[in-house]
């Protein structure tokens, strides 16, 4: 949630205004702003759109979604299978270039279901969606085009974005070491700082291994977020990191893992200061980690595996969990003829 944006005020605007809206269907309201050309939208089209959805309650007004802050427009398939009725009657009235402000009451939203409604929302909110007819594609190929060409706009935008938050900090990390008399750092080439508090031996971390790792990760306030050595948090396993490109052997982490864990070898131990771009970056992970978070991580590399001894340990796990499976099975088996003896 955050501060209403430009386009959202103006919404807001528009949905004061009851006169300006027509009656769609189930509940809705709807308001064209026909400044488009061209053709109405046809089924199988794909539309370009950007989508803002806002929860108004008359004094406050909060985004929950808008794809400008996302950095691309959604490209979706105009499809009477796969968008509601009530929505696809008001949506094929558009043309390129048009605006549409669609409100519901949350009211209706939830009324066979209210106990579903989220507590940011109450009786006589506004569910509101507004949405700018960016463009509209008649085949595949022109989506793909236009799908990739908005990828690499929203890569180079993120890439300057994140090159402005590391430097910040980066800034904000130093002070921080400074405060807490942190020493013997070092800082790998994409910014995870490492603080080595046990030598390790052998051969140092690459991206040909499997990594089984111990750890707590915090954040700059020293508040826990997760663990797999804290038994509170509910689970005590090793942590296996895939190094590799192969996605068999588990999937990817955080960059700021990978990043520091180059700097290690088995038997290690560090703690690890995770700049957020190379954390979650802008999501919110839960009611844990906010928006933005520089990570700490108490890291234990317990092992280290090749792919080869990977495969062979999961192949291996998989054997003692079918080998547990008919045991428990087949005793399972012997208690109900028991019972059905007695």
């Amino acid at each position: 949630m955050r501060n209403i944006s430009l386009l959202a005020i103006v919404a807001i605007l528009f949905s004061s205004c009851g006169q300006d809206f027509k009656k769609g269907e189930k509940g809705l309201e709807y308001k064209i702003t026909a400044t488009g050309s061209g053709e109405k939208v046809k089924i199988g089209n794909f539309l370009q759109m950007h989508v803002c959805q806002i929860i108004s309650n008359g004094k406050k007004d909060t985004i929950v979604n808008d794809t400008r802050k996302n950095g691309t427009p959604i490209i979706e398939p105009f499809d009477s299978t796969s968008i509601p009725p009530e929505y696809f009657k008001i949506i094929a009235q558009l043309r390129k270039g048009d605006s549409l402000t669609i409100r519901l009451l949350v009211d209706s939203m939830y009324k066979d279901n209210p106990g579903a409604m989220p507590p940011f929302m109450k009786k006589g909110n506004y569910f509101l969606t507004t949405v700018k007819l960016l463009d509209v594609f008649t085949n595949q190929a022109q989506m793909e085009t236009a799908r990739k060409k908005d990828m690499q706009i929203k890569m180079e935008r993120d890439s300057i974005e994140n090159i402005k938050i590391l430097a910040k900090e980066d800034k904000d990390l130093q002070a921080y070491f400074k405060k807490n008399n942190i020493t013997g750092l070092q800082k790998t080439n994409l910014g995870t700082y490492v603080q080595i508090t046990q030598q390790g031996t052998g051969a140092m971390i690459d991206t040909s291994v499997v990594v089984v790792t111990n750890y707590t990760g915090s954040l700059l306030n020293g508040k826990k977020f997760d663990s797999n050595t804290d038994s509170s948090f509910k689970h005590t396993e090793p942590f296996n990191v895939n190094m590799t490109n192969d996605y068999t052997l588990g999937g990817p982490v955080i960059k700021g893992w990978t990043d520091g864990l180059k700097l290690l070898n088995k038997g290690a131990k560090a703690k690890f200061f995770i700049p957020s771009v190379l954390g979650y970056g802008k999501q919110k992970m839960g009611e844990m980690i906010p928006e933005n978070a520089i990570l700490m991580f108490d890291i234990e590399v317990a092992n280290v595996l090749s792919k080869t001894k990977t495969e062979a340990k999961a192949i291996n796990e998989k054997k003692l969990k079918l080998k547990k499976d008919i045991e428990k099975k087949f005793y399972d088996s012997l208690q109900n003829v028991s019972g059905k003896q007695k």
